[in-house]
């Protein structure tokens, strides 16, 4: 009888502490922890005290864990609204999503409300009225920013499928991609492998190769941009952002700060070519054949590895100062495409470079 007490005992505190370690890691995501941090420091919170007391009381080890964790776990549970108001429910359903588990967000309890120490009257500053903002456009789109600085932040949400996250992205003009934590990726359920590309970052601790990967749908506002790559990198989030925005996105607007306002506003370019999303999962391939009487003809491949359809692709061939450029149309996923074409004469060149002049995603049927 007191064997199944003990089992019983430790499998319910071992579950509590489970949905414990959820909800703190959940939370850290929200806070865009760095993935490292929020693991351990979850882990140690959870299990430590219970570890520490049950390898002092070496008799019944069984039940003491389960009982020292039951309870530990309940109080850091119920604690949590002390501390972070409104946000446990929130943390609990981000926190089982990691292991596949979608809670719908009304079929938890309210959470309590915990009154807050009055803060004493701020001294009344003089009233800056601002003139009214001009009315946006319909290619316009204005959001409130953070910081100061080059170190300015913006909200915006990352889409997979139907699991989508808010999160703080900080603005930055010198990243080529928009950067996520693997942590992050994993909640939108996006684990990378060995078979997606890679490129070579420069961050603050030096070059790190990340591996890039395909996101559905990034979200501006209520303005979606489909299709667009990430790199997997830890040691771009910070205390205060999950990762960069970068000029994949940024790139495709013109960008107006308002510091009267705290806002940023984006203006669609007449033209936002998105070869740097396509750029990564295409291979090219050229053979340019003379023969006599000066007629060339090149033979051009283009290969579509993504899971997208590619709409429309321009292929640049150079040679000295001379381009040429090839169009694809409607490449499928995992497809091929070639063309043939005919050059102008033109004096023999020592090689020819080729590269993806533009590229475009297909947009999903609305």
């Amino acid at each position: 009888m007191r064997t199944f007490v003990s089992i019983l005992t430790f499998l319910i505190g071992f579950v509590l502490s489970l949905l414990t370690l959820f909800t703190v890691l959940g939370l850290g995501i929200h806070r865009q922890g760095a993935s490292w941090a929020i693991a351990s420091t979850a882990t140690l919170l959870v299990f430590g005290p219970a570890l520490v007391i049950t390898g002092l009381k070496k008799w019944r080890q069984t039940f003491i864990f389960g009982l020292s964790s039951s309870i530990w776990s309940l109080f850091i549970f119920v604690s949590l609204p002390v501390y972070f108001p409104n946000e446990r429910n929130e943390a609990f359903i981000t926190g089982m999503s990691m292991v596949g588990v979608h809670i719908p967000q009304d079929t938890l309890p309210r959470e309590p409300n915990i009154a807050t120490v009055p803060k004493p009257k701020a001294k009344e500053e003089p009233t800056v009225v601002l003139a009214p903002a001009p009315p946006l456009q319909d290619h316009q789109i204005a959001l409130p920013y953070e910081g100061e600085g080059r170190r300015l932040t913006v909200e915006l949400a990352m889409q997979q499928g139907d699991q989508l996250i808010e999160m703080d992205m900080m603005l930055d003009t010198g990243a080529t991609y928009t950067t996520l934590p693997r942590l992050v990726l994993a909640t939108l359920g996006i684990h990378p492998s060995e078979d997606d590309p890679s490129i070579t970052l420069q961050t603050a601790n030096g070059e790190r190769t990340a591996k890039l990967v395909l996101i559905d749908k990034l979200w501006l506002g209520d303005l979606a941009i489909h299709g667009v790559v990430v790199a997997v990198c830890d040691a771009c989030a910070s205390a205060t952002t999950t990762g960069l925005l970068g000029l994949n996105v940024t790139g495709g607007y013109n960008l107006n700060i308002d510091a009267d306002r705290r806002e940023v506003v984006f203006s669609t370019r007449a033209s936002f070519n998105r070869h740097l999303d396509v750029k990564p999962f295409v291979d090219i391939s050229a053979s340019v054949s003379r023969f006599y009487g000066g007629r060339v003809e090149v033979d051009t491949t283009i290969e579509n590895h993504a899971s997208r359809t590619i709409s429309f692709a321009d292929v640049s061939i150079e040679c000295d100062d001379k381009e040429w450029v090839v169009s694809f149309t409607q490449i499928e996923p995992d497809g091929r495409k070639e063309s043939q074409r005919a050059l102008p004469v033109h004096d023999p060149c020592d090689s020819y470079q080729i590269s993806l002049k533009r590229g475009f995603w297909e947009d999903p049927a609305p």
